[in-house]
C-alpha cells in the first residue's frame, strides 16, 4: 500500500516554488515538471494545479479518484466534489482543500481560488499554502506561500471561502 502523508505536510515543501513571467512556467524545473504532469498549461492560473498535486502526492491510493474531480476551475472542482458525496464544511481543519470564489462589487464571479489549509486557527480563521498567490494574498500570482485567511460573511471585492473539502478518506 502506498504512504499517505498529510496533505499539509506536502504543500509545505513546495513554498517557494515560483512561477517564470507571463505564466512561462517554472524556475525549478522538477516542480515544472510535476505540474505539467496534473495538466497546467503556459498561460493558465495554477493554484488549484497546485492543490492537486499535493493531494495526488500525498494521497497515491486516490489518485485516479483525484484526476476525475480535480480540474483547472476551482469552481468546478468544488462542484465535482459536491456532486460526488464529498464532505464540504464552511469550519477551516487541516488538511482540507480550501475552494474560494472571487467577488467583485458584491457578485460572485466565476473564477476563484484554492489552497491547502495548514491549520485552523479558530472557527473563522484559517493559515493555508497556496499556488499562484503573492505576499500580499492575491489569487493571481507567482508564487507558493503561506497565507493567513478569514472565513467572511459578505466579500464586496475579493475572495470569499466556498467551502472547506475533506479528501482524505
Amino acid at each position: 500500500m502506498p504512504r499517505i502523508y498529510r496533505p499539509s505536510d506536502v504543500a509545505q515543501k513546495y513554498i517557494g516554488k515560483t512561477e517564470k513571467p507571463q505564466n512561462s512556467g517554472f524556475n525549478d524545473l522538477e516542480f515544472e515538471r510535476k505540474m505539467a504532469q496534473v495538466g497546467v498549461q503556459q498561460g493558465q492560473a495554477w493554484c488549484c494545479y497546485f492543490a492537486e498535486l499535493v493531494f495526488k502526492e500525498a494521497l497515491p491510493d486516490q489518485f485516479k479518484e483525484l484526476d476525475r474531480l480535480f480540474s483547472g476551475s476551482t469552481l468546478t472542482t468544488y462542484r465535482n466534489f459536491l456532486e460526488n458525496d464529498y464532505e464540504i464544511t464552511m469550519t477551516p481543519f487541516a488538511d482540507a482543500l480550501v475552494i474560494f470564489q472571487h467577488y467583485k462589487n458584491g457578485q460572485p464571479q466565476i473564477t476563484g481560488h484554492a489552497g491547502v489549509v495548514l491549520e485552523a486557527i479558530n472557527g473563522w480563521e484559517f493559515r493555508d499554502i497556496e499556488g499562484n498567490t503573492t505576499d500580499g494574498g492575491s489569487r493571481e500570482g507567482y508564487i507558493v506561500a503561506p497565507q493567513r485567511r478569514k472565513v467572511l460573511a459578505e466579500v464586496n471585492n475579493g475572495l470569499k471561502v466556498k467551502g472547506f473539502i475533506k479528501i482524505a478518506k
